[in-house]
């Protein structure tokens, strides 16, 4: 199989996102009062998988609308979102790396797509489902949907960037896969699986991609970077943090699994635009 990433995007965040090691006041003070100078530029990546049931792209990134120039544009991002969580992203899209316009340019349109997998709901990996309609099928787990429509997630989760689009609504299902063990097989074969990472969001799930012996993991915001796992610091707006190391700690021992070609998380600085082949 093959991966293809795609930068959708990013995001303009204090350090405190990435590496805040647990939500507080003072966090959330930092995030949304920090200038232009106190942020770190964070990109938004989602992932293309071409599976032998077709290509599947995993979370969606920021929508034009957002940026409809290519740039940060405080009004436009404010039309979207809810003022706060504009002025807390600084969501910025350059010409071409809008969802649409890079599958187009794969020659892809969002009818060919046999599924998108949303890890969450989240803005930054769910504003762009506005551009795949006619995609044949979008998965977001129950408990990801259950949750953001009933507690405080619906502050950073719109309902007006996903609440009316057609979604499959699967369950979790025991699995010996994850922290807490539970998974979502796609396609009934296990060569893709969602896989339950909470702490973040309680419903987030990774990706798993099995092709043979081999296997790639994709951790949504489970992780922003290695770093998380290699010293266990939890980014910083979770809102379970046992959940969080306990995600951490499994990830760890999935990138050290030697049938691991790699594990990607969704705003990693590290990673280039590229395809991977495994």
């Amino acid at each position: 199989m093959k991966l293809h990433l795609l930068r959708c995007g990013s995001m303009s965040v204090s350090p405190a996102v990435p590496y805040g090691n647990r939500i507080s006041l003072r966090n959330t003070a930092r995030q949304l009062l920090a200038d232009a100078s106190h942020r770190v530029e964070l990109p938004v990546w989602t992932f293309l998988i071409e599976h032998p049931r077709g290509p599947v792209l995993v979370d969606t990134g920021w929508c034009r609308e957002l940026s409809p120039n290519g740039v940060y544009d405080a009004g436009a991002a404010a039309s979207v979102l809810p003022g706060y969580l504009a002025a807390f992203y600084r969501p910025v899209l350059p010409k071409g790396e809008a969802i649409h316009e890079q599958l187009a340019a794969l020659g892809l349109s969002p009818a060919d797509l046999a599924a998108v997998l949303l890890t969450h709901l989240d803005p930054d990996h769910v504003a762009g489902l506005r551009h795949l309609g006619g995609a044949e099928r979008v998965i977001l787990p129950e408990d990801e949907y259950f949750w953001a429509c009933r507690t405080v997630y619906k502050a950073r989760q719109p309902w007006s960037l996903w609440m009316d689009f057609p979604m499959e609504r699967p369950y979790y299902r025991a699995s010996p896969l994850g922290p807490n063990h539970w998974a979502i097989d796609v396609f009934g074969d296990e060569s893709l699986l969602m896989v339950n990472v909470p702490g973040h969001t309680d419903g987030q799930a990774a990706v798993l991609i099995r092709d043979g012996k081999g296997f790639v993991l994709l951790a949504a915001d489970a992780a922003f970077s290695p770093r998380n796992w290699r010293e266990e610091i939890t980014p910083g707006f979770g809102f379970d943090r046992q959940r969080q190391l306990a995600s951490l700690r499994w990830l760890r021992q999935m990138a050290e699994d030697p049938a691991c070609a790699g594990v990607f998380c969704s705003h990693d600085p590290a990673l280039k635009p590229g395809t991977l082949v495994f």
